[in-house]
């Protein structure tokens, strides 16, 4: 047991001098993080959204031409029953949501009802990749849970759009209020 710690103690010997034991300036880590949480916060460019709305109306097309509901369909026949009855649940939910934001569109809202459609184009045009993903791989776990993670955000994006437009509504509301005494 002497010989092996001896042994040890004459390894590291030979690094002595060399090891980095110098410790990071006070508040390095608080720093750290904030720049973390300043990343976090980037919103979306503006400058992006007409290219992106292209790629979208682009994108869009070349689904229709390739029939995504048949690609669809083949798809669900691959599912399990359990996976097929948790997408036919979750998309009639989108699409109660869907409709509900699809209504609220005004002038005051319009912006936010055209960005809430273009994102959930975006989002559909992913859950259709996983779908044909699903299709040449077969049924896998990690394609299902994507695929319900993906329903699951189109379902919260949606509510948040929903409050959104409800903050705006309850915002016109008071204005209006104000402005009448």
């Amino acid at each position: 047991m002497k010989n092996e710690k001896d042994n040890l103690d004459e390894l590291f010997s030979h690094f002595e001098g060399q090891w980095d034991t110098d410790h990071p300036d006070l508040g390095h880590q608080e720093r750290f993080l904030n720049r973390l949480d300043g990343k976090k916060k980037q919103r979306f460019p503006f400058k992006l959204a007409a290219p992106v709305a292209a790629a979208v109306a682009i994108l869009m097309g070349l689904l229709i031409v390739f029939n995504p509901m048949q690609n669809k369909n083949m798809a669900l026949n691959k599912m399990s029953p359990q996976a097929k009855e948790t997408q036919i649940y979750f998309s009639s939910i989108i699409e109660k949501e869907l409709t509900k934001v699809e209504k609220e569109n005004s002038p005051e809202t319009k912006k936010i009802v055209q960005d809430a459609l273009n994102h959930m184009q975006l989002l559909e045009a992913d859950y259709n990749r996983l779908t044909l993903e699903l299709q040449e791989k077969g049924e896998n776990k990690k394609i299902l849970h994507a695929m319900i993670t993906n329903l699951q955000v189109r379902i919260a994006f949606l509510e948040k759009v929903l409050v959104q437009i409800e903050n705006i509504k309850k915002i016109k509301e008071s204005h209006h209020e104000n402005n009448i005494i």
